[in-house]
């Protein structure tokens, strides 16, 4: 049966259209099958965090001021030890260095040779670094031992929905890291493997166990929580074929039960609605300025499932958008859809 939505006004509306209603909705209707390796991860197989200092040269004017000596001091030691150039910071005038701290991610397995993205931030009162050079920098890990460096010119973007003004004290360099150790990490002699659900989820991390039951042995997968599985490796895998085993499981599919969620974006004004969102009756008065004389005109809008299916949120939209409900408006309704338990989702403002 086809739902139906009832709404009334208490004094003449102007309707207006969608120039004021600039909202993007992307929907989720049906489950669909994923491979279980797009929706976990390894635990056993974890990426390292990076940190160094560094300095960074050629700023015209936008380095750090002459009141802040840590710049100055770092330049002065650097020269110091690779030329034996003794230099007093105090002679450095110029504003074209800045201290700044350097960090970057080690994913699983590098090796020596392969190249990382860098992210450099002010240490100091620095305006800008765009277009600095970081001058040879040692990253290291949480065991003190340096695994990278880092060196390049610095390339700043300027925040989204920024137009002018300074740019912000950061910035990246694209492949300006480079490892220089390798990670002590191996698959081998592994007797069970730890799958990490992107997404934790109870009825999802039980079908993921199930499947990989079914697919191999009942019992070798156990769901230990709602986002761990634990695996037994069969002993067919042992001996460095960990790996084609762990490609065996990411390749299996199901039907992931995910939990109700609606993201709204006001910046963009986006809303993604997921699977499974249901509304429950309600109804809810807008002003829209209307009314005689500038008083506001109330608007009532009266949500009414005809269905067994109930109401959607899509027809919510679609009576609020009759009405010509602003993108801030709709997120308000939302937030108070949500506090009333008339909305059977997690809402999430970005």
């Amino acid at each position: 049966m086809k739902k139906k939505i009832y709404y009334s006004n208490s004094k003449r509306v102007v309707c207006q259209f969608s120039l004021l209603f600039s909202l993007i909705f992307v929907t989720s209707v049906f489950a669909v099958e994923v491979q279980m390796g797009d929706i976990t991860r390894i635990q056993e197989v974890n990426s390292n965090q990076l940190l160094g200092m560094g300095i960074v040269v050629g700023l015209p004017g936008s380095g750090d001021s002459t009141r802040l000596v840590l710049g100055r001091q770092a330049l002065s030691n650097m020269l110091s030890r690779m030329e034996g150039v003794r230099l007093d910071p105090d002679q450095l005038q110029a504003r074209n260095i800045a201290a700044v701290i350097v960090t970057a991610d080690l994913p699983p397995f590098a090796k020596t040779g392969d190249r990382l993205d860098v992210f450099v931030s002010s240490m100091g009162d620095a305006k800008d670094l765009n277009n600095g050079t970081l001058i040879f920098a040692r990253l290291q890990a949480g065991d003190g031992k340096v695994y990278a460096t880092a060196q390049g010119r610095i390339v700043v973007t300027r925040p989204q929905g920024q137009r002018g003004g300074t740019l912000p004290p950061n910035g990246k360099i694209v492949a300006g890291g480079l490892v220089i150790r390798n990670l002590e990490a191996s698959l081998d002699d592994m007797d069970s493997i730890t799958l990490r659900l992107n997404h934790p989820n109870y009825s999802t991390s039980s079908l993921i166990a199930k499947k990989i039951n079914e697919t191999f042995w009942n019992g070798m997968a156990e769901p230990v929580d709602s986002g761990t599985v634990k695996v037994e490796v069969p002993k067919a895998y042992y001996g460095g074929k960990l790996v084609n085993f762990i490609a065996a499981i990411g390749e299996l599919k199901i039907k992931p039960n995910m939990q109700a969620t609606v993201v709204v974006d006001p910046k963009t004004g986006a809303v993604v609605i997921g699977e499974g969102v249901q509304i429950s009756p309600f109804a809810v008065s807008l002003g829209n300025g209307s009314g005689q004389d500038g008083d506001s005109a109330l608007t009532t809008i009266k949500i009414t499932p005809v269905s067994s299916n109930g109401t959607t949120l899509d027809d919510v939209v679609t009576a609020l958008k009759s009405v010509g409900t602003k993108t801030e408006d709709l997120i308000e309704v939302l937030k108070l859809m949500e506090k009333a338990g008339a909305l059977h989702a997690t809402l999430i403002i970005m």
